[in-house]
């Protein structure tokens, strides 16, 4: 082909079919190197067997030093010549900008067909696993799996209410209905993942359109100051001493018991009178200032060989299980009440809410039990200075003082 052909519509309608012997399916014409073209460098006409044509750009990617590669411009005759130029100027454009533009689109394609499901697993998933909940997530996810098929750009307020309103009517596998608070979890997870794709993948952000439902199940159980010194005293007598001793500090600590129960050995500081919890469900590690008395628990703690932990249990290195047994049995021997989902009912938790509760009866501030009780929440607390340690010890050792009559420990 002379380079001082034109380049016309009529020259490609011209072009004839590669050849039905050629060992390639399409032979190629420089459109670039025609005379007055108007193309940038690298545009090329593909010519296949059937008479089909169809231009490309090569180019050399400038985000993969040395990878070649071509992206479509459109096929002859549904492109002209004057889109084709316009078209080709801007991937070159894009090129020099350092864009690779069969990339960006690609890249475009997919996020076109990403769908909740996929976004989930791709995006959001890997991300979560960086906490310890992340299967919480996983497990609330398929309770969505009607909007799974949505994709994360087309996702409506109208999609969340949809799966609101399939759980309101569905039962659980007990044969119970889901509860406020459990539909709200997966509630909240669909506008945490629509929020997350809005800030990476620009999608609508229509989360906050998505109201959460009232819920009415705070737990208030509690136990009253002379309950708690019973429920000590029983504790301290219970057959398995490393169960006995585990419930004692997880009333006069208010820690969270799993955080309490997986402690190790090691993590006590018997000089600075301390325990700490490296990782707590804030994400951040905490600790708890002991007193004589719950030092004292922590010595008659029968020793187990090869067991690294704080309360050893039954196992062979392992910790005490979640002693629900052992504390429903002391429950009964208090003539206290296992009503199962009753608010009030007492559970491992209401450790917690004793604690709060006992030193908010005792005049102290909120921001001193939110200290203890390691909470991340409470806006309010951010506001004041930090506690000192001498202030946390004291705060700390406040319930072991209430308890004046401290039961005898019989462990010998």
């Amino acid at each position: 082909m002379s380079k001082s052909q034109r380049l016309t519509t009529t020259f490609l309608n011209n072009l004839k079919p590669n050849a039905k012997t050629a060992k390639s399916t399409d032979y190629e014409v420089n459109l670039s190197a025609m005379k007055d073209s108007g193309l940038p460098i690298g545009v090329r006409c593909l010519v296949g067997k059937s008479g089909g044509k169809r231009f490309l750009l090569r180019y050399i990617s400038p985000q993969i030093p040395g990878r070649k590669s071509a992206i479509s411009l459109g096929r002859h005759p549904e492109t002209d010549l004057v889109t084709l130029r316009k078209i080709a100027k801007e991937y070159r454009q894009k090129i020099l900008e350092g864009i690779d533009p069969k990339l960006e689109r690609d890249n475009q394609t997919a996020e076109k067909t990403m769908t909740l499901a996929r976004f989930f697993d791709e995006v959001y998933l890997p991300l979560a696993k960086q906490k310890r909940s992340w299967k919480d997530d996983a497990a609330r996810f398929r309770l969505a799996k009607s909007i799974h098929h949505i994709s994360i750009h087309d996702l409506t307020a109208a999609d969340i209410i949809k799966v609101q309103m399939e759980m309101q009517n569905t039962v659980t596998i007990k044969g119970t209905p889901y509860a406020p608070a459990s539909i709200n979890r997966v509630l909240a997870l669909l506008k945490t993942i629509n929020r997350q794709a809005y800030k990476l993948m620009d999608t609508p952000l229509i989360a906050d359109k998505v109201s959460l439902l009232k819920e009415d199940n705070v737990r208030t159980g509690y136990l009253s100051e002379a309950q708690l010194k019973e429920f000590i005293s029983h504790a301290l007598n219970h057959e398995d001493k490393s169960i006995g001793a585990y419930l004692v500090l997880l009333f006069l600590t208010g820690a969270r018991d799993k955080e309490l129960r997986l402690r190790l050995k090691s993590d006590v500081n018997w000089e600075e009178k301390s325990l700490t919890i490296p990782h707590t469900k804030n994400g951040s590690s905490h600790i708890i200032y002991l007193s004589d008395y719950m030092l004292e628990i922590l010595r008659s703690v029968p020793h187990v060989a090869n067991n690294p932990y704080l309360f050893p249990g039954r196992k062979k290195g392992k910790p005490v299980g979640q002693p629900r047994h052992a504390f429903k049995a002391i429950k009964a021997k208090m003539g206290l009440p296992d009503i199962p989902g009753d608010k009030a009912n007492l559970t491992l938790h209401s450790a917690r809410h004793t604690v709060g509760s006992l030193l908010a009866s005792q005049g102290v501030s909120l921001h001193d039990i939110a200290k203890q009780l390691n909470h991340a929440d409470l806006s309010s607390t951010r506001r004041y200075s930090k506690l000192t340690v001498g202030r946390r010890r004291e705060i700390g050792s406040r319930l072991s003082d209430m308890v004046t009559a401290k039961p005898e420990i019989r462990w010998e």
